[in-house]
């Protein structure tokens, strides 16, 4: 028999020990990353059920969720055909001698005969109505009607762990609560809960997990909707600590060496740097670069985001700022997530601002030779500016003295990435970080917390708005018109679709693929037109001779994947198609919709779907029809999507949120975030009594967590 080890914190002993558990169990746990008795405390309910009150059969609606006390009259099993070999139907009554119905078509070996005439149980499920009979299919039910942990009480309901029941789960945790609160430690400053009037962390957690019947008027919604004062403590302190993690490294970046520029000559050389330029900067733009170059004064890094709606003007802003730093000396790297991108940031150098420039192109396809010029202009010291892909990181590039590293459309890159490109300095350069892919402010204040942002609302002046319809089936006729007429008076359009080839996957036949499109649109829909063809599986010279033929109105309509997503600059195309718009998010579609509406011709995008008329439109091609503005459409994206999604892979790991929300919980992040500044600037050090709690927690759990918040 294994013996349990001496374990002085009851908080980390593993779950194996815990009654009813054991090591086959705790590895299943494991898989959830549940290893200890605090691990448990910590897996917090998805929802509740309110089962305090016990319905009767009589009032029971089709829909609704209710808990009925039953007295079992007959359990009968039958074979079925199909997919479910059997079906398991018990016949109850209440005491108002009503019947209900019971069906289950999985059950455990041995659980029909739990239920012989007589006996007395508690079944919680939803109901449905067949004539006069109510029913409910699989329920939930309980035979120890003695037993207060699934009924007779707001009964929590986790997230579903495979080879744990339910019950058992509850069990495990009822037990768990009484190991583990005993040990739970404060660890937020007494100040700020008091200040929020917010429970202790003990009370806050055995309230979450298993509410007391003191939980006030609205305590049902309170608890279903996350809104108990035990839910807002739980929320409050992730958002406090998540906050102070952040800040915190905001702060150590300003202790750190930077370069400090004259702010003198900055301004002088903008000046002489935007007269160049063929076009008014807006305001937005105007305040951005106000705000970098006030950054770049300073004596410590900058670290910046710059955010704004699709051609909101941010690359102009980003390279006037780097020609300044350059003409202080400095070299700088500018960093795009594709080639077509990086060759267009070169070219539109080289259009505005003359070929003596000293900018350098690095991306895959660069030859020896001309990789060897890049290297010898940083040897020479002097100013350059670098662009590239991730080739810049991957290649053996030596810059001499780089002050300013430009990131593009930054969450095409993980933070190791960037880290890596920044790391080519010897004191850590100004960074600039930009997203054509608008941030709602909750994301900006978790995601990008550690970085200052800079945000341009207006378009630039001579962009024309875009009108954005559905189409289905009958309404294509009308589309090819338009578009026809369109490119008859010297315009271009551009298809999108999901898939490069046809797919021999089930769930992916019915999509149309751009290979197959382009063919025929070609030879059927539009042969007076030339049609090109652009997609990742083609190499970087086949894809920049198709843009460059694009660029030139050579080719008339493109047909490609998401490949034109971001950066691609062709005033000329007014149309866009984007084929099967509900295979893409909505942050997406607006990016790709963003490719047109770049000139002084009015635009219109298509979302052409197959959908049947009979199916409600998916929300998010509602929202796109309905507005332009990028902001707008974050924020419905993030409700829709959930932070993870929106992020994206290589972000979301950085939201360790295991009970806040950003969409539900927005004001206890601005109160958290608020309350953390206040800490940082009167305590900075922790010395006073009342921070000692969370400095105990900063010394212990807090490293590790802090250690995970990777966001730049």
């Amino acid at each position: 028999m294994t013996k349990k080890p001496f374990q002085e914190d009851p908080l980390a002993t593993r779950v194996q020990f815990i009654k009813g558990v054991g090591p086959r169990m705790a590895t299943v746990f494991a898989s959830r990353d549940i290893n200890t008795i605090k691990d448990l405390l910590y897996f917090f309910p998805r929802k509740y059920e309110d089962r305090s009150q016990l319905a009767l059969v009589k009032d029971l609606t089709e829909g609704n969720s209710a808990s009925l006390e039953l007295t079992v009259h007959q359990a009968f099993v039958r074979p079925l055909r199909g997919r479910f070999s059997k079906l398991l139907e018990v016949k109850a009554f209440d005491k108002d001698k009503q019947w209900m119905s019971l069906k289950w078509f999985r059950t455990y070996k041995g659980f029909e005969q739990k239920f012989e005439p007589g006996t007395k149980i508690i079944a919680t499920g939803t109901v449905k109505v067949f004539g006069s009979i109510r029913e409910m299919v699989h329920p939930d039910i309980q035979f120890d009607l003695e037993d207060d942990v699934h009924v007779g009480r707001i009964v929590p309901i986790y997230t579903e762990i495979d080879g744990v029941p339910t019950k058992t789960l509850r069990r495990i945790l009822d037990t768990a609560l009484s190991m583990g609160i005993p040990a739970l430690k404060e660890e937020l400053p007494s100040s700020v809960l008091q200040k929020h009037k917010l429970p202790t962390l003990p009370r806050a957690i055995q309230e979450v997990h298993f509410p007391s019947e003191n939980h006030g008027k609205n305590g049902n919604n309170d608890f279903a909707n996350f809104k108990s004062p035990a839910h807002q403590r739980l929320i409050y302190e992730e958002f406090f600590k998540f906050e102070y993690h952040i800040l915190s490294k905001r702060l150590n970046l300003e202790k750190e060496r930077g370069h400090a520029l004259d702010s003198a000559k900055l301004a002088a050389s903008l000046k002489s740097w935007r007269a160049k330029l063929p076009f008014q900067l807006t305001k937005g733009q105007e305040n951005s670069l106000n705000e970098i170059f006030s950054d770049i004064s300073k004596p410590h890094p900058m670290n910046r985001l710059l955010q704004g709606d699709v051609g909101a003007g941010k690359t102009a802003v980003a390279l006037l700022s780097a020609l300044a730093l350059m003409d202080q000396g400095f070299q700088v790297a500018l960093m795009a997530p594709t080639e077509i991108l990086a060759e267009q940031h070169f070219q539109n150098v080289l259009k505005a601002f003359g070929v003596d420039t000293p900018v350098k192109l690095l991306v895959g396809k660069t030859t020896a030779v001309e990789r060897r010029s890049v290297q010898a202009l940083l040897d020479s010291e002097g100013p350059a500016l670098l662009i590239g892909t991730h080739a810049l990181i991957e290649d053996p590039v030596k810059f001499r003295n780089l002050g300013y590293v430009i990131i593009d459309e930054q969450h095409r890159f993980g933070v190791d990435q960037r880290r890596k490109l920044r790391e080519k300095s010897f004191i850590q350069p100004h960074t600039l970080v930009m997203t054509a892919t608008p941030i709602p402010r909750t994301l900006a204040l978790t995601a990008y917390g550690d970085l200052e942002v800079s945000i341009i609302r207006e378009r630039p002046p001579g962009r024309t708005p875009i009108k954005t319809y559905l189409v289905r089936g009958p309404e294509h006729g009308k589309m090819i018109e338009h578009i026809k007429k369109e490119l008859r008076e010297g315009r271009q359009a551009y298809f999108i679709f999901p898939l490069v080839n046809d797919s021999e996957e089930e769930a992916f036949k019915h999509l149309t693929s751009a290979v197959s499109a382009a063919e025929r649109l070609a030879n059927e829909t539009f042969p007076e037109f030339k049609v090109g063809l652009l997609h990742g599986q083609l190499s970087s010279n086949e894809k920049a001779t198709i843009m460059e033929r694009f660029r030139k109105n050579e080719v008339q309509i493109l047909v490609s994947t998401t490949v034109v997503e971001v950066g691609v600059d062709v005033p000329n195309a007014t149309i866009m198609v984007i084929e099967h718009p509900e295979r893409f998010g909505l942050s997406q579609l607006h990016q790709l919709r963003g490719r047109i509406g770049r000139g002084q011709f009015a635009s219109t995008c298509f979302l052409k779907t197959d959908r049947p008329p009979n199916l409600p439109t998916p929300e998010r091609l509602e929202v796109m029809c309905e507005t332009e503005d990028g902001f707008k459409i974050a924020e419905a994206d993030l409700e829709l999507r959930g932070p993870g999604e929106f992020l994206g892979t290589r972000q979301s790991g950085a939201l360790p949120f295991k009970i806040a929300s950003l969409i539900r919980d927005q004001e206890w992040l601005f109160k958290a975030r608020d309350d953390v500044m206040e800490l940082l600037k009167a305590d900075p050090l922790l010395k006073s009594p009342d921070s000692k709690p969370f400095k105990n927690y900063l010394e212990n759990s807090g490293k590790l967590e802090s250690a995970h918040l990777k966001t730049s």
